[in-house]
């Protein structure tokens, strides 16, 4: 878990734009109260009432650091940005290279000056009386990382260790569950359409329909093999761009159906990492040493890219990215408190790559194409601002943002 960095959040419905804020920070930084000395300026518009606070965001990798010649800003263990006044010769690079223009010139001296949190207790939160100013420090907790991992954890014993030779099919009790992968596998192989094994594909389609691809990111025993070797290698070397078509998965699905056609049993199965891994366990286990070989093979890809089986290959997400086109729910990215190009975490902490951080860098809000993304909420988990959220299909937009101002 990264560590937890301290933020001032600004809420423009909020804002007067009485200028407590300036004023405050003006005296602490000159003595004396003189808003255009301030770290903060708030820019106002009369004609239509809206108000908006520039200040720094002490983003995560900070383009102004990297403008800077002198090596004047720095970046402390506790998060915040600052300004070494000693080396500082007031060119003036930081405030063109942020986005936000946060470092401020001040009108008068000409210098530079810029939000330091007042060292973790900012004055201007302090004094604002429409509180339209907040500190956080950041989430204490991040509990869908810890019930993901519990999930995971329980599926996978359940389907490997438990249910011996599961998930391509078994039943439990009333409950009949197969790979739709798999199903397709056998309609082509055998030219026959057992309704048993359709039906009992229709759990995890289903699943799909309502919450998109909940399986892969939260389930699939495969995919908690590529989470564990992820947090193993966490520097990826990076796939060649010819290589990198998510429309690959979907080609790899054709072939296998058109392999089982001509074959006459199910062509992939044989190797599926998946079903591999749910046939490795107990007495037959012991017979199938050189299929349970394709695991190890296929895991190493994370050394190219995180989660690039998923991402790229695999025609089980294939099936259910398919599917997830009738999905009820969506995950969001741009809530109006999201900093985006201060932040770039949901990209960041993003497995299977859906999130453009580029766009967020330009400060436009992505959308998230959810037949790719796996549901495994660690945007929201991560996302310090609560600008990551879950938002039912039918509702338009952004949730805080109107469809109209949605960049």
């Amino acid at each position: 878990m990264p560590p937890r960095h301290s933020y001032i959040l600004f809420d423009p419905e909020k804002c007067t734009g009485c200028g407590t804020c300036e004023m405050v920070c003006s005296q602490r930084n000159t003595a004396k109260i003189a808003p255009s000395s301030a770290s903060i300026q708030v820019i106002r518009d009369e004609d239509l009432g809206k108000n908006f606070a520039i200040l720094c965001q002490h983003c995560r990798r900070p383009l102004c650091l990297e403008a800077c010649p002198t090596r004047a800003i720095e970046k402390g263990d506790d998060g915040i940005v600052r300004i070494n006044k000693l080396f500082c010769v007031e060119c003036g690079l930081c405030t063109m290279a942020c986005p936000e223009a946060a470092p401020l010139r001040d009108q008068k001296t000409r210098g530079i000056n810029k939000c330091d949190l007042c060292d973790g207790d900012p004055l201007c939160v302090k004094h604002c009386p429409e509180k339209a100013l907040t500190f956080t420090r950041g989430k204490a907790f991040r509990w869908i990382k810890g019930l993901r991992w519990s999930v995971q954890l329980v599926s996978f014993l359940l389907l490997v260790m438990i249910l011996v030779g599961t998930f391509c099919y078994f039943t439990a009790g009333a409950v009949t569950l197969a790979c739709p992968a798999g199903v397709l596998q056998n309609v082509a192989s055998s030219k026959t359409i057992v309704l048993v094994g359709v039906s009992a594909a229709l759990a995890l389609l289903i699943l799909t329909a309502l919450a998109g691809r909940l399986f892969c990111g939260w389930v699939c025993p495969f995919g908690f093999i590529l989470d564990l070797v992820g947090t193993i290698i966490p520097k990826k070397i990076g796939w060649p761009s010819f290589l990198k078509s998510r429309m690959t998965k979907y080609g790899v699905l054709v072939g296998a159906v058109g392999a089982s056609s001509v074959l006459g049993y199910q062509a992939f199965c044989t190797i599926c990492p998946i079903g591999s891994l749910c046939r490795s366990y107990g007495v037959q286990g012991v017979f199938r040493g050189a299929e349970l070989a394709i695991v190890p093979a296929i895991a190493s890809l994370e050394v190219a890219e995180r989660r690039s089986w998923c991402r790229y290959f695999c025609p089980v997400g294939a099936v259910l990215g398919i599917m997830a086109n009738a999905r009820l729910i969506n995950i969001v990215i741009g809530a109006k408190q999201c900093k985006k190009f201060s932040c770039t975490q949901c990209a960041e902490v993003c497995p299977v790559g859906v999130i453009d951080k580029d766009l967020l860098r330009e400060g436009v809000s992505p959308i998230i194409p959810m037949t790719e993304c796996i549901m495994c909420m660690r945007c929201i988990d991560r996302c310090p601002y609560g600008a990551a959220k879950i938002n039912v299909r039918w509702r338009k937009g952004v949730p805080g943002i109107p469809e109209e101002t949605r960049l």
